[in-house]
């Protein structure tokens, strides 16, 4: 084992990977999406006219392919453009609806735009269409036929999030670094089992550098983690049962260290350690993948809420993120190897 952890090729190919996922993460544009529409409500028999305030648009006067449409079941409205402000800016007019077309209730319809660069992008529940006190029908003209098709934008981007908005790239970083502290925490566990199984005090000494880089890791995770609940929930941190569980683990796995250092015999130590080693990770575990997901939580993946993989990690994200997991770990297993192999060479140094 030892012999596998002097090898410097995984070390040099996590430092590309990681390399690739940083620049990729950081300078991959952010795909088109509408900011907002003003105003947001209206009233049946009323013509619409909107100010649409997008992000990373390329609005064009005189464009042909700019298309608008607000959309609500099986109801369209064609929009017209009437003026291009500037490349996120525009004014769109729709026809107006009667009360019989929004079923005499109020009514959200989401806005759906699409040019040929950007490709078709769109803002849920934009405007709200409520009934009129006006008895009257629209003409027949007022909702229109044409099929929208779903185009791509051109190039490549990442998927634009309301809420997220450029925060998305975080996930390149706060959920890597996660990952990569439990498979380091895994290391750690089997380390502590094939200790129990040799008594070789060689699996202690891994046992306790893959947990201590494993906690740095976690460190990173939580700070990076509390960034983006700033800027998305706002708040650096609530009382949410993924976020809590996790503190918990930390705190689980402090007190390993802390055990550690309170046993001054060196068998004792490695034997109790690795027995608490095993029921920590195993806790560990019940903790940020088991319970989040038995009550409510707005952190994806736990809850009910859909982690990313189920809606945000487009095959544009994918490859950033799967090789930012596998760098990180990598650089985590490397610095893990030094700390082992310094200990051992200690550990030769006190014996002569």
């Amino acid at each position: 084992m030892l012999s596998f952890l002097k090898k410097q090729w995984w070390k040099w190919t996590s430092i590309v990977l990681l390399s690739f996922a940083f620049l990729s993460g950081l300078l991959i544009p952010l795909g088109s999406g509408i900011l907002s529409v003003a105003p947001e409500k209206f009233s049946a028999n009323n013509n619409i006219t909107v100010d649409v305030s997008a992000y990373n648009t390329h609005f064009v006067s005189g464009d042909t392919s700019l298309k608008f449409f607000l959309k609500a079941d099986k109801t369209v409205l064609c929009g017209n453009v009437v003026a291009v402000k500037n490349a996120t800016e525009a004014t769109v007019t729709f026809p107006a609806l009667d009360n019989e077309q929004i079923n005499n209730k109020k009514t959200f319809f989401s806005l759906i735009a699409q040019n040929e660069k950007d490709g078709t992008f769109f803002l849920r529940k934009a405007i709200l269409i409520v009934p009129s006190e006006a008895v009257s029908k629209a003409s027949s003209t007022t909702t229109c036929n044409t099929e929208i098709t779903i185009t791509q934008p051109t190039g490549l981007t990442f998927p634009y999030r309301e809420i997220l908005y450029e925060s998305i790239r975080n996930l390149f970083f706060h959920v890597p670094m996660w990952f990569a502290m439990i498979l380091l925490l895994l290391f750690a566990f089997i380390a502590n089992i094939k200790y129990l199984g040799s008594n070789n005090q060689l699996y202690d000494t891994i046992a306790a550098s893959f947990s201590a880089v494993a906690l740095f890791f976690g460190t990173l995770g939580i700070l990076t983690g509390m960034q983006w609940a700033n800027f998305t929930w706002g708040a650096p941190w609530i009382n949410d049962p993924k976020l809590n569980g996790a503190a918990v683990g930390m705190l689980i796995y402090l007190a390993y260290f802390v055990l550690r250092g309170s046993l001054e015999n060196e068998q004792t130590r490695a034997r109790v350690s690795s027995v608490y080693g095993i029921f920590a990770f195993v806790i560990f575990i019940v903790f940020i993948f088991v319970l989040p997901r038995l009550s409510d939580s707005l952190h994806p993946g736990s809850g009910g809420n859909p982690g990313f993989n189920t809606y945000d990690l487009d095959n544009t994200m994918r490859p950033v993120f799967y090789s930012a997991v596998l760098g990180f770990t990598g650089i985590g297993y490397w610095i893990a190897s030094i700390i082992i192999r310094y200990r051992l060479v200690k550990q030769e140094n006190d014996l002569i």
